[in-house]
Order: C-alpha cells, then sequence, then structure tokens
C-alpha cells in the first residue's frame, strides 16, 4: 500500500498533517507552509536542520522497504518519527515492521496511527490504520511472564523481557509478541538473577515461561535484636508506699567500672535535685505556718489561718519526701562512686527504686556483679 498517492484532504489550521511527506503536491505544500509559518519562525519549536533529517530519513527507509531490507529500513523510519513525528510515518513504520515479520510492533503501530488520524481528523487514514490493524490482531503470537506469588513481595523486583520492562499489571497474562527469541529477566536487590530465553513462533502460536520463587544471595544480614529490657510491675507494700522497680542490665567486655561511676554521678544528681526540692518546700511549709499563726489572737483563728495550716503539712510533707529521697540517692550515689572497680570483666544489674509514701521517700538501690 502506498500512501503518498491518497488525495489531500483540506488543510486544517496549521496545514502540517497533510502536507506530510506527500510526494506530488510537495511543491505546493511548501509555499503553502513558508507563507503560513513565515511569521512563526522565530519562535518554530523544531529547526530546519531536524526537519530535513527527518525527511532524509524517511526517504532513505521507503527505498530501503522497496529493497526488502526491512530491518534497516524500520529503523530509519524510527529515528525519522522520533524527531519529527507524522501520522504518515507512522503508517508506514507498521507497514515496515509487518513486512519484517514483527507482527505485535506493527499492529500496535497501526492502532497508534488510527488513533492520531482521528485526533487529527482524518478520517481516510484512521479508517487504513485501524483496518490493517484489525487484519493482524487474529494472528498475533502471545507470551505470558508467569511470576510466582512467592515474588509478589519481594521490594525492588523487576521483570524485563528483551531489556524492556514488564510492569506487573502485564504479569500472568498472554501479551502480544513479535515471533523470535525473546530472554526474560528478573532482579531484586539481595536475591540471585533469574534469566530464561524462549523462542516464540508465529501465525498466533501461543507460550509461556513462568519466573521461579527467587533465591536470596545470602548479601541481606538480618538486624540484631535489642537488648531486653525487664521491669517488675508496680505494687503496693504494707505501709501503703509505690514500689516501682526497673531492672537494667549493664554488660561490658572488660568492665573497668566507669559504668558504675556514671549511673552513680547520675544517681547523685537525683540526691541533690531531691534535697533542693526538700529544702524549698521546707521553707515553704514554715512561711505558711508564720502566716496561720499571724492571723490567730490566741483563742481565736480566722478562716484563712486553715487553709494556710493545710498548706503548710502538705508543703512540709512534701519537704519530708525530698529530703529523704535526697539523702538516699547521695548515699546510695557514694556507695556506688567508691566501690566502683578498677578493671575487670563483669555482667552487673542494677535496680533502682524510689519508694514514696506517707511518712517520707527513699531511693532503694540493689545490684548484682
Amino acid at each position: 500500500m502506498t500512501y503518498d498517492q491518497s488525495p489531500a484532504p483540506a488543510l486544517p489550521k496549521l496545514g502540517l498533517p497533510a502536507c506530510r511527506r506527500r510526494v506530488q503536491t510537495r511543491g505546493i505544500c511548501a509555499l503553502v507552509l513558508a507563507a503560513m509559518l513565515a511569521p512563526a519562525l522565530p519562535v518554530s519549536a523544531q529547526s530546519a536542520a531536524d526537519k530535513v533529517a527527518a525527511e532524509s530519513l524517511f526517504d532513505d527507509g521507503k527505498k530501503l522497504m522497496l529493497q526488502g531490507q526491512y530491518a534497516q529500513a524500520c529503523s530509519k523510519l524510527e529515528q525519522s518519527q522520533r524527531i519529527d513525528p507524522g501520522i504518515g510515518t507512522l503508517l508506514y513504520l507498521a507497514e515496515c515492521f509487518e513486512k519484517g515479520g514483527r507482527t505485535a510492533s506493527a499492529w500496535a503501530t497501526f492502532r497508534e496511527a488510527a488513533s492520531a488520524a482521528r485526533a487529527a481528523g482524518q478520517g481516510e487514514r484512521a479508517r487504513t490504520g485501524q483496518l490493517r490493524a484489525d487484519r493482524l490482531e487474529p494472528g498475533l503470537s502471545r507470551l505470558t511472564v508467569n511470576v510466582a506469588t512467592e515474588n509478589n513481595d519481594i521490594a525492588g523486583l523487576e521483570i524485563s523481557r528483551g531489556g524492556a520492562p514488564v510492569s506487573r499489571p502485564l504479569w500472568n497474562i498472554p501479551v502480544p509478541v513479535d515471533p523470535g527469541e525473546h530472554v526474560i529477566e528478573a532482579r531484586a536487590p539481595g536475591y540471585k538473577a533469574f534469566s530464561q530465553a524462549i523462542r516464540v513462533g508465529d501465525q498466533g502460536a501461543i507460550a509461556a515461561v513462568r519466573v521461579p520463587p527467587l533465591e536470596s544471595d545470602g548479601s541481606a544480614v538480618a538486624p540484631a535484636e535489642p537488648p531486653a529490657q525487664t521491669s517488675t510491675p508496680s505494687a503496693p507494700v504494707a505501709d501503703g508506699t509505690v514500689n516501682t522497680t526497673v531492672d537494667t542490665p549493664l554488660e561490658a567486655a572488660a568492665d573497668d567500672g566507669s559504668g558504675r561511676r556514671t549511673l552513680a554521678l547520675v544517681v547523685g544528681g537525683v540526691g541533690v535535685v531531691g534535697l533542693g526540692v526538700g529544702a524549698f518546700f521546707g521553707l515553704r511549709a514554715m512561711s505558711k505556718n508564720s502566716d496561720a499563726e499571724d492571723l490567730c489572737d490566741g483563742s481565736h483563728c480566722f478562716a484563712e489561718a486553715e487553709d494556710l495550716t493545710d498548706q503548710a503539712k502538705n508543703a512540709a510533707l512534701i519537704s519530708n519526701i525530698g529530703f529523704g529521697v535526697g539523702a538516699a540517692a547521695l548515699i546510695g550515689g557514694a556507695v556506688l562512686y567508691f566501690t566502683a572497680p578498677k578493671a575487670e570483666t563483669t555482667t552487673a544489674r542494677w535496680q533502682v527504686t524510689p519508694v514514696a509514701g506517707t511518712r517520707g521517700g527513699s531511693l532503694l538501690l540493689r545490684g548484682a556483679f
């Protein structure tokens, strides 16, 4: 079939599709295009050199088709289409694929040309492309790439056919392919690559390739589990205090005592804070109590005095707890610091237990080493 001989339809606004590569009307089209495009030349997105190159490749492709050298002809036409896309080039390229035995490529290209022609309002070319595609469809060869379900959750899995990606929606379904040999590959980080070549026949041949579960290549390293930390649930004791115990494993291949000394400083810091809290609330208790006394004349007290007395009692309780916890922490920190070993290999487990109750507070330290 020759597309250059068809009568030229009415020119659209730009005139480009109708004038694209028509041998008999080329001179007239050149004059029309020159008149229409002259004002727009400074903003043209495509250079004259590109158009010349596309026309030259197109002409070479047609000559090679006449000589039966379809592989070279299709390559020239593909390059021309990339440089300067045109519906006429698509139709020639589709015919080249068909004559070269690449039926699936021809079918897809005829459909593409028909769609482009419909969009451009070129009914004759649209009908031609669709008819040629419909004629090829019953004889298309098909290849199914079956992927084992074990591979579905592999991150970064890539499957390709002849170097071209096979997207997930195309897995496990028959897809039209050109007759000939196809290489199926599957790759994923941390797994051994899979590759298999298969030859697909012509005239509606059916073939399939199965991608088995990929094997690990041993490069993936399981993450190390963090050391376990245990805690003893809080439980009430006889005098109403609440005991919260936290087990903190401290392990060292060669314990020089630095870990215990660091812990001692932390515990000592807690003691200093506890003493500061005790001192603050102790002074507050005395101040509130003094204010309450000022509101009493010996036999009678104002109502505000009772509120101040209650505030003084609460402050005194907090002060007692602060002093108790602070003193215990300071003593515990001192014991830890001065009994820390110089250098030894050991595994230590410490339990730090703050204890608070109605009669004051304390810090209980227990250790095994």
